[in-house]
C-alpha cells in the first residue's frame, strides 16, 4: 500500500475510535419542547422534528454502515479472492464449479438480493453485510481469476513450479501480493456501492426502526423537512457523500491492470 492509502487507513481507524467512543446522547431521548434546536454545546448538531440529538442519530447510523460495509467486504473480498486464486491454477472441474457460483451471484443484482432477504429476515447490518458480501463475491472472483491467469504464464512462476514450490505458497506468497494492488482499488469502488446500497434500503422503508436509525431511514424521515429546515437532510445526506468519496480516495492508486483473459481447455 502507498503512503498515502496507510494515511487514510489510519484515518479511517481513528473515525471507527472516534465513532464508536465519542460522547453521545440517548437517541431514544426525545423533548418536543426543544424540536429543532441550533448547533449547541448541548447538541453539536441541533435537534430533529421529535428533538432528538442530531448527532447522536448520525454517529448511530454510521456505526451501522460501517458495521455492512466491513462485513460485506470481508466476505466478499477474502472469498471471492481466493476462489479466483483457485480457479486460475487448478483449472478444470475447480475452475468450472467456480465460475458456476460466481455467474449465478452476478444474475440477480446484490441491492435485489438484499431487498427479498430483508423482507423475509427482516432488515439489519447483519444482514445486509451477508448479502452484500454474497452479492458481490462473484465480481471479485472474475477479477482476480483475470489477473492470476495472466500472470501465472510469467516465466518467474514457472521457475518457481521448477524448483518444486507448491502451487499454495506461489499463490500466497508470490501472485497475490502481485494483484493486491489493483484488487484493493476494486475493493474501494464496492466499498463506495455497499454505502449507497444500504442507505438505499434504508430510504425506501427496509430501515424504519426508529430505534436503530441509518443514514438512508433519516433521509426518508426528514425529506419532508428539506425546505423548512434544510439541515435535517444535509447532515445525512453529507455523510454518505463523505463516506462514499472516502473509500475511492482511500484505494484510488490507478486504473485496474487486470487484462481481459481468453479461457481455453
Amino acid at each position: 500500500m502507498k503512503k498515502k492509502q496507510w494515511i487514510c487507513l489510519g484515518a479511517l481507524a481513528a473515525f471507527m475510535l472516534f465513532l464508536a467512543f465519542s460522547p453521545r446522547q440517548n437517541i431514544m431521548s426525545t423533548d418536543v419542547l426543544n424540536m429543532y434546536a441550533p448547533s449547541s454545546a448541548a447538541h453539536w448538531l441541533g435537534t430533529d422534528n421529535l428533538g432528538r440529538d442530531v448527532y447522536s442519530l448520525l454517529v448511530e447510523g454510521g456505526l451501522r454502515t460501517m458495521e455492512v460495509v466491513f462485513l460485506s467486504a470481508a466476505i466478499s473480498f477474502f472469498c471471492g479472492t481466493a476462489l479466483g486464486l483457485i480457479a486460475a491454477f487448478w483449472g478444470g472441474l475447480v475452475r468450472n464449479v467456480i465460475q458456476f457460483i460466481a455467474d449465478y451471484t452476478l444474475i440477480i443484482p446484490s441491492f435485489i438480493m438484499a431487498m427479498v432477504f430483508s423482507a423475509l429476515f427482516g432488515f439489519s447490518p447483519l444482514m445486509a453485510g451477508v448479502v452484500f458480501g454474497i452479492g458481490n463475491m462473484g465480481e471479485y472472483v472474475n477479477q482476480a481469476y483475470n489477473l492470476a491467469y495472466v500472470l501465472k504464464k510469467q516465466e518467474f512462476i514457472d521457475a518457481e513450479k521448477v524448483i518444486g514450490l507448491g502451487k499454495l505458497p506461489i499463490l500466497v506468497f508470490h501472485v497475490l501480493p502481485n494483484i493486491c494492488g489493483q484488487l484493493l482499488v476494486f475493493l474501494g469502488n464496492k466499498a463506495a456501492n455497499v454505502v449507497i446500497q444500504y442507505s438505499g434500503l434504508a430510504f425506501i422503508g427496509l430501515g424504519t426502526d426508529i430505534t436503530k436509525p441509518d443514514w438512508g431511514t433519516l433521509l426518508y424521515q426528514y425529506r419532508i423537512y428539506m425546505m423548512s429546515h434544510p439541515t435535517l437532510v444535509i447532515y445525512p445526506a453529507a455523510a454518505i457523500t463523505l463516506l462514499t468519496v472516502f473509500f475511492h480516495v482511500m484505494f484510488d492508486s490507478g486504473s485496474l491492470q487486470g487484462e481481459k483473459v481468453t479461457i481455453y481447455d
